[in-house]
């Protein structure tokens, strides 16, 4: 945001934009008296999308983000993530800055900047605009992130989906990994949701994240679901049985893919 100072005279009227002076304050500014005006604060509206409002403390602390955040030259500031639906399970703040170009220099800056400002565990994430705009159409993971979010803008993120079988064969390699190598359980689960995300995308299927968690807690079970969420251990049989339910799910997206 740069500094906005003006100068304006002190004028009687009705018009747009006029400045009024106190009462209290008529004898010591009259008409025709020369004033000068600065921005101190600007004001910050909430745009939601497919989520209901937050609670005072979250409202409060988003309104400091999107100001401190509008000091800069970005297109579009987005909140997302567990931090809008999770009363209290969240383990940080997910913020999506979309911006003119890369510039990884400004981006690290402008992270050290928030964290001093907020003083709170956030994750950042920029995104060029016409990157952001492909995404959008081509990427079931992006869709998914924006089911639902909070902006500083008035935004309508509604595009016609596209196919781009070079991005969903990149977003498929981590679910292929893990037919060969172990990890933690969460990792099992997060891919997991990825592909039933991706196969709802290719099915015309909405890509509410409520709706894509409820078809893997019937996948898999709901102690199962719970214990993986959690990053829980989990026996070796059990990780067996989620590798075919993986590679079946993988199948069944490379068909989708083919007949595009």
């Amino acid at each position: 945001m740069q500094k906005l100072i003006f100068k304006k005279k002190v004028s009687k009227g009705s018009r747009f934009n006029q400045i009024y002076i106190p009462k209290n304050m008529e004898c010591l500014i009259e008409v025709g008296d020369e004033v000068e005006v600065k921005l101190i604060k600007k004001h910050t509206q909430l745009f939601y999308s497919n989520i209901k409002t937050l609670s005072n403390f979250k409202e409060e602390i988003t309104q400091k983000i999107f100001s401190f955040l509008s000091k800069f030259n970005l297109s579009s500031v987005f909140i997302v993530g567990s931090f809008l639906t999770q009363k209290i399970n969240y383990h940080d703040i997910d913020i999506v800055i979309i911006t003119q170009k890369k510039d990884q220099k400004s981006e690290q800056a402008l992270y050290h900047q928030l964290i001093e400002k907020i003083n709170l565990n956030l994750h950042l994430l920029f995104i060029p605009q016409e990157r952001f705009e492909h995404l959008l159409k081509a990427c079931p993971l992006t869709r998914s992130m924006f089911n639902q979010y909070l902006s500083n803008k008035k935004t309508n993120l509604g595009c016609k989906k596209i196919i781009d079988k070079k991005h969903l064969n990149f977003l498929l390699m981590m679910p292929e990994d893990l037919l060969e190598i172990t990890l933690n359980s969460r990792v099992f689960f997060d891919n997991l949701r990825r592909l039933i995300t991706i196969e709802r995308f290719l099915e015309n299927k909405d890509s509410d994240i409520d709706k894509i968690n409820k078809n893997l807690e019937n996948l898999i079970g709901q102690r199962l679901y719970q214990r993986m969420k959690n990053n829980q251990e989990i026996e070796e049989k059990t990780i067996e049985d989620l590798r075919r339910i993986i590679k079946i799910k993988l199948n069944q997206i490379r068909k989708l893919i083919q007949n595009g």
